[in-house]
């Protein structure tokens, strides 16, 4: 039900995620939706994992956002501000941009943490799609751990209305898991504004369930 709220609020209401890429200023971009139709027993790494995301852009060379998800099926939500800025020549084939975020986790077995997450970002503009890596860190202060996650996505545009992307998930959970997923997914362009994002999401590590995903992403 939660899910199903975040997702009548984004229907009501480019990629998920620019990385590399910079906001335009004063470009609002939303993203939200989670997994459903889980295969039998699907906990870790794939469960309903709803997800909220936005980007607005302050700047020509600064995008603010929020980030907030949970994990762990469900038992542990956080929470990220974060600020990224491209590095080098914004016309250059090779996009790079560095990120820095503040956030906080809650744990149903443990009392809330600050968190600290740093990552670096690499974009290439195929003819018809682009190619990307997405790294981070992320620092808990209650055990002073520094968490790696990096995705993989390669991107294809067939037309004005639809695109394709291939997604590699790989990273060390808040229960120090190491996990690794892998997302295809179709995007279709209702309108300028509005994109519905349909994919599935198999687990690769863990007890390897799947499920399929929707998202809404909303640019305004």
């Amino acid at each position: 039900m939660r899910m199903l709220a975040i997702l009548i609020l984004c229907i009501t209401a480019s990629t998920a995620s620019a990385g590399a890429w910079s906001r335009t200023k004063g470009e609002l971009f939303i993203a939200a939706g989670g997994n459903f139709l889980l295969s039998e027993g699907a906990q870790l790494p794939v469960h309903y994992d709803p997800t909220l995301y936005a980007e607005f852009g302050a700047s020509e060379r600064v995008t603010l956002g929020l980030d907030l998800h949970t994990a762990d099926a469900g038992r542990i939500g956080s929470v990220f501000f974060f600020a990224s800025f491209p590095i080098g020549d914004l016309e250059s084939h090779n996009k790079f941009a560095a990120n820095l975020a503040l956030g906080a986790r809650a744990d149903v077995n443990h009392t809330p943490e600050m968190l600290w997450r740093g990552g670096i970002s690499w974009g290439y503009a195929l003819k018809n799609g682009w190619l990307s890596i997405d790294a981070t860190a992320t620092y808990g202060t209650r055990d002073s751990t520094f968490r790696p996650k990096a995705d993989v996505t390669w991107g294809h545009t067939w037309s004005e209305d639809w695109m394709t992307t291939l997604q590699l998930q790989t990273g060390q959970g808040f229960t120090n898991d190491v996990y690794a997923k892998i997302a295809p997914s179709l995007i279709y362009s209702y309108n300028d504004s509005v994109k519905l994002h349909l994919g599935a999401v198999k687990g690769l590590t863990g007890d390897r369930g799947a499920a399929l995903k929707f998202e809404t992403w909303l640019t305004f």
